[in-house]
């Protein structure tokens, strides 16, 4: 299945979000598109395996903020990091978790209906 989504900022961001469903997993590194995958009861994690959480994402937003305005202020941040066998291990690990309790949530949702 192809999806077409209008030029703009975020276009696609907003088409996912409207999309996903409570219990759905999404994978980014963007902050902003976390904590409104979040709100919809969707799983978040990053490219590393890191899970983003209602209970961090508020501190990653933050930090986004604060380097964004360092950056504006003429300030020069450090991009990623290179990856690793380590991350690799780390992504598959969690994503194998993630998926198990994302089936979970939608068992039990089924079984609520």
């Amino acid at each position: 299945m192809t999806i077409t989504v209008p030029k703009g900022p975020d276009s696609v961001d907003f088409k996912l979000v409207n999309t996903i469903k409570k219990g759905d997993i999404v994978i980014t590194q963007d902050y902003g598109l976390a904590a409104m995958c979040l709100a919809k009861g969707a799983f978040v994690m990053d490219q590393n395996g890191r899970e983003m959480t209602s209970e961090n994402i508020d501190q990653l937003l933050s930090f986004r903020y604060e380097s964004a305005k360092f950056r504006r202020a003429g300030g020069r941040t450090k991009g990623p990091k290179k990856r690793t066998v380590e991350n690799n291990i780390n992504f598959e690990n969690y994503f194998r978790k993630l998926c198990e309790r994302a089936i979970s949530t939608k068992k039990e949702a089924g079984n609520n209906e």
